[in-house]
């Protein structure tokens, strides 16, 4: 049997709802009530001054409602969340701040031991200290990459590539009038010729009909750089780079592919190769 006890917090501005609610978690021994609340604010307050391991949580309240009670907790002190609301509308709203349960009223026993049964496994310590890590990473991604922390949360539950604001495969005409979805990791270099752009890969160079302005826009910034007014260059495809007279250079891509660096963007393919060195 689990021999530990969470404290708890419930907050509901229904006299009759609080009361039953806390007759219910007192017959369950793995918690423990240790303060009431009828509003959002107060919720709040006793949170900072108790640090409760749970706080139940009703949506409508008067005042700050229970999302925002959520919202305004700073993060080193929130509790797991259980909201127990009679409108279950409200049930994604909730999920997207982490909660680890959403129970209709009225909430009988059986229900609220499963729930109790959810928060005793969240905060085991190995799960507590996975977690912790979760969101680490999550947040430095999320900060690298702009994308929200809860889209990466849905990203990690699927096999699906690492969701981003930029297109992953560029659709285009074959020399068969076909059109093909070319991966944009495969592509090497771009260069301009005209009004179309030549995309070159590995293997075969493809021509496609749209400006260097909207084409560089569709791409990662970070992995395509400018190293001249008509090219973009894939920097993992880099193998080294020689400097020229006038401040210009070369960068050379392997199987005898040599690209000029003009001087408006030799320094800063320079900045970036430096910052990869050993």
């Amino acid at each position: 049997m689990n021999d530990k006890v969470l404290s708890a917090i419930i907050v509901d501005d229904e006299p009759l709802a609080l009361e039953g609610l806390r007759l219910r978690l007192e017959k369950i021994p793995e918690i423990n009530v240790i303060a009431e609340a009828s509003d959002g604010d107060q919720a709040i307050v006793l949170c900072h001054e108790l640090c409760p391991d749970v706080l139940f949580l009703d949506l409508r309240l008067p005042g700050l409602d229970g999302i925002e009670v959520v919202q305004a907790l700073q993060t080193d002190i929130l509790p797991m969340i259980v909201f127990v609301s009679a409108y279950g509308e409200y049930a994604l709203d909730a999920f997207e701040l982490n909660a680890i349960d959403y129970v209709l009223k009225p909430a009988n026993l059986g229900r609220l031991k499963k729930t109790v049964e959810r928060l005793l496994q969240k905060h085991s310590p190995v799960n507590t200290n996975k977690e912790r890590d979760k969101f680490k990473l999550l947040q430095a991604l999320g900060e690298t990459s702009g994308i929200a922390i809860s889209e990466l949360e849905n990203w990690l539950e699927t096999d699906q590539p690492l969701p981003t604001s930029f297109c992953q495969e560029l659709v285009i005409k074959n020399s068969d009038n076909e059109k093909v979805f070319l991966p944009v990791s495969a592509i090497r270099w771009i260069d301009a010729a005209g009004d179309y752009m030549c995309v070159h890969t590995d293997k075969e160079t493809h021509i496609v009909r749209i400006t260097m302005k909207k084409l560089e826009s569709q791409l990662d910034e970070r992995v395509f750089k400018r190293i001249h007014k008509s090219t973009l260059v894939n920097i993992h495809c880099i193998k080294s780079i020689r400097a020229l007279r006038n401040s210009e250079s070369v960068l050379e891509l392997g199987e005898d592919i040599h690209l000029k660096v003009s001087r408006n963007y030799s320094s800063a393919i320079q900045a970036l190769l430096e910052s990869k060195q050993l």
